[in-house]
């Protein structure tokens, strides 16, 4: 790559990284006030919640990684039109460094984007699930003061009579009254807080259930030696499931060829929607190309602003993607617009070389 070619592909990565950094601020700062409840009603500290939206901010993210590259190259063709070293790279016939830079930075672009929806995401919501499940204990665990009635959310009730050292809870009770349908209390001579491969646990020992039906009067109760509550079921923030989302690309690939699946078609879903991504950043980049690459006598103040084309695209792509179903059908849109682009880029290109050709023989 020679020198022009790096110089074009640094304005455009500058643009594209400076709208990205200001949607990714933007959308930390909503997220920080979306889960200002860890700090209002669950005690937790502000770097937890600091934390937290930082690591829900990446699905968020990638929604719109691909259209702040394709933006950036709209801003950093549109400013080489502007000072006219776009028409100075026609007419000194260096158009090749000028297609060099668009393919290197729509390559980053979709390597970029291939990263965060394969790999990036999957992986922060796998952390942020195992911290939400610590956060969902640690509720817990400072719920239980011996002695008293502790309501940990709306319709969850604790006790407890005293804790020994190796922390065991003695005297056990539970009331969760969140389903209108069905009242349960738990009663239990000991209990602990455990963590396994599927979360954190109660485990009551020498106990009983009741169940209190709304639509008939009385209870019925089931006595048991040892019982697990999973306290992903009680607090939906301590929710540790392990689900597609929190896998990453290759481990979904490695469960399907093993045939660990019972039903692989939401995995095959998940994969095409995360590899159509890749085809969205390519697509949009090569629309942009096609508009904007060649120089023009176009008055700017009549034009269309392209970042709000580029970003109607993006939506149509969105919408039609959406209703045409899952599967490989989340390429369709893409594809379509990929075709459009080169398509026309090579008719504008073809354009431009006779136009070269005709002012050389006129010479």
């Amino acid at each position: 790559m020679d020198r022009l070619s790096r110089y074009l592909l640094t304005q455009f990565l500058a643009q594209a990284l400076t709208i990205f950094a200001a949607g990714g601020v933007l959308i930390w700062l909503m997220q920080l006030l979306r889960l200002f409840d860890l700090v209002s009603a669950k005690g937790q500290n502000f770097f937890t919640l600091m934390g937290q939206s930082a690591l829900t901010t990446p699905t968020f993210a990638r929604s719109i990684l691909y259209v702040c590259f394709a933006i950036g190259l709209v801003r950093g063709l549109r400013a080489l039109h502007q000072s006219r070293e776009l028409h100075t790279i026609h007419a000194a016939q260096r158009t090749g460094a000028l297609w060099r830079a668009i393919l290197a930075f729509t390559l980053v672009g979709a390597a970029a984007v291939t990263l965060v929806a394969n790999w990036i995401e999957p992986h922060s919501r796998r952390v942020a699930a195992d911290w939400s499940a610590e956060i969902a204990a640690d509720i817990v665990g400072r719920a239980l003061v011996p002695g008293r009635f502790s309501e940990v959310e709306a319709g969850l009730v604790f006790s407890i009579s005293g804790r020994q050292p190796d922390g065991t809870l003695v005297d056990f009770f539970f009331d969760d009254s969140t389903n209108p349908d069905t009242r349960r209390t738990y009663f239990a001579q000991t209990a602990s807080v455990l963590q396994d491969e599927d979360g954190y646990q109660l485990i009551l020992n020498d106990g009983a259930i009741q169940y209190e039906s709304g639509g008939r009067q009385g209870l019925s109760q089931i006595r048991f030696v040892q019982y697990h509550v999973s306290l992903a079921s009680l607090i939906e923030a301590g929710s540790q499931t392990r689900g597609i989302d929190q896998a990453d690309t290759i481990r979904l690939f490695r469960q399907l060829a093993a045939g660990e699946l019972d039903t692989p078609q939401p995995t095959i879903d998940a994969i095409h929607s995360r590899l159509a991504d890749t085809l969205r950043a390519l697509a949009l980049c090569a629309f942009v190309a096609a508009l904007c690459a060649f120089p023009d006598g176009k008055r700017a103040a009549k034009r269309v602003p392209l970042e709000l084309v580029v970003l109607l695209v993006a939506f149509g792509e969105q919408a039609v993607s959406a209703f045409a179903g899952g599967g490989a059908n989340h390429y369709t849109a893409p594809a379509l617009i990929l075709f459009a682009s080169l398509l026309l880029l090579w008719r504008k290109a073809s354009r431009a070389d006779w136009g070269l050709h005709f002012l050389r023989r006129a010479r």
